[in-house]
């Protein structure tokens, strides 16, 4: 197991918000602009299974890993070689939210697979910062 460093934020926004967005994974392309779609193929859950694709990628298999409700979302992306899992955070933080995603890749080629996705804990964080302003902008 590789991980990335770790992406933090704060909100002024209450956690259950940002879980409620994670959790209605239709809507990460609006947050997240180099995603074109995630599709599951039932109801968002522990076990999960359906499909992601980034705008400059291929399907991919994509499972929820873990739902901690109301504090956590984990989604898992099977790569050709390994998985790369990223789990999202919401914290209360005085009246506001203390935001975290930890990011691993695990696998046979975990190690190529890392070198390759250089700069990604970078990407979360421009995603991170852009679900924080339309969360912020809706309540």
């Amino acid at each position: 197991m590789i991980e990335f460093p770790v992406v933090r934020a704060q909100s002024r926004v209450a956690p259950a918000f940002f879980h409620a967005r994670w959790c209605d994974v239709a809507t990460h392309p609006e947050w997240a602009p180099g995603m074109e779609y995630i599709r599951l193929d039932g109801p968002v859950r522990a076990g999960a299974t359906g499909v992601m694709k980034t705008r400059d990628g291929v399907e991919t298999p994509i499972r929820v890993s873990d739902l901690v409700p109301g504090a956590a979302f984990q989604d898992t992306v099977v790569l050709d070689g390994g998985e790369l899992t990223v789990r999202h955070e919401s914290h209360p933080d005085g009246t506001g939210s203390r935001l975290e995603l930890h990011a691993r890749i695990d696998g046979p080629r975990a190690a190529e697979l890392y070198a390759s996705m250089a700069g990604l804990d970078e990407v979360l964080a421009a995603d991170l910062a852009g679900l924080i302003e339309l969360v912020e902008s809706e309540h």
